[in-house]
């Protein structure tokens, strides 16, 4: 018996077809809002992550930060994609 595995190596192209999930995902969500008002709680939109952080230290600056805003179509935007990764 053959076993179909998968290569790991791979990953890049998971997160990249997430990102465009996440992307589509919401564009669609503000479109169906838009058309919808009274969808408007399936849109509500959580930011999860650190704020942006800068430390000057007069020779440099550092900034950081990273916020992921999700919404219920976010998430199926995400799910979506992951669908289509595995059809893959």
């Amino acid at each position: 018996m053959v076993y179909k595995t998968r290569n790991n190596a791979n990953w890049p192209v998971l997160l990249l077809l997430l990102v465009i999930g996440g992307i589509i995902g919401s564009a669609i969500g503000q479109l169906v809002i838009k058309i919808w008002p009274s969808l408007n709680s399936w849109g509500q939109v959580y930011s999860i992550g650190l704020p942006e952080f800068t430390l000057d230290l007069q020779v440099f600056t550092f900034s950081l930060g990273f916020m992921l805003h999700v919404s219920l179509f976010t998430v199926l935007g995400f799910i979506l994609a992951y669908l289509a990764y595995r059809k893959i």
